[in-house]
Order: structure tokens, then sequence, then C-alpha cells
């Protein structure tokens, strides 16, 4: 989708420091943060929201899982973490992704 911000920057049309990058995923960590750690894992095929999940998404849906694995460990935030997933009208932008939130305050 040309207006999404997501799609832009999973695209490299805005420039963004990646954590991490797959064939399918951009991981990056989000410019208004909600806690000391707040890192988002976006899908670069433009998936509006959770409706729009398809079967065919599976092996997306479980690399997104198993990156946020790896991102609580490399972050070591195993002592508490929130992971959610955006969609309906809650979210800012309308493309699939997960938040990963965790990290002391101090």
């Amino acid at each position: 989708m040309e207006d999404c911000i997501f799609c832009k920057i999973a695209k490299g049309e805005i420039a963004t420091k990646f954590i991490l990058e797959t064939d399918h995923v951009v991981v990056f960590h989000d410019i208004h943060p909600l806690a000391p750690t707040h890192i988002l894992i976006v899908p670069k095929e433009h998936v509006i929201s959770v409706l729009d999940i398809k079967s065919t998404h599976a092996e997306l849906l479980l690399g997104m899982m198993v990156i946020a694995q790896k991102l609580i460990k490399d972050y070591n935030l195993e002592k508490g973490y929130r992971v959610m997933f955006n969609g309906g009208r809650y979210q800012h932008v309308p493309h699939l992704h997960m938040h990963l939130l965790g990290g002391e305050e101090g």
C-alpha cells in the first residue's frame, strides 16, 4: 500500500535503523516508546489487521514469534515483558504489527 508508513519503512523509503531484518519482517524501536524497551516487529507484506490474517500467513506469524523470543532474551526481558498484535480501530498504522514492551523503569 503506497501510503502505509510501515510499508515505506520496510522498503527503505523512510530511513530507519533496523534491529533485525529478514526476508519477511523488519524490526525496529518504536519512536514513541511506552516502556524502556519498545520494539516493533513488522511484516514486509501489507496485512491490514488481525482480521486479514490467512492460513498462508502461518509461517510469517511463527517467524514473528520466534523473533520476539530472541529479542526477549537479547534484551534480558525474561522477568517481564508484553507482546501484543495491533489491529482494528486502536491501530495507529493500518498494517499488522507486533509490539514487544519490557524493561524496568529506572
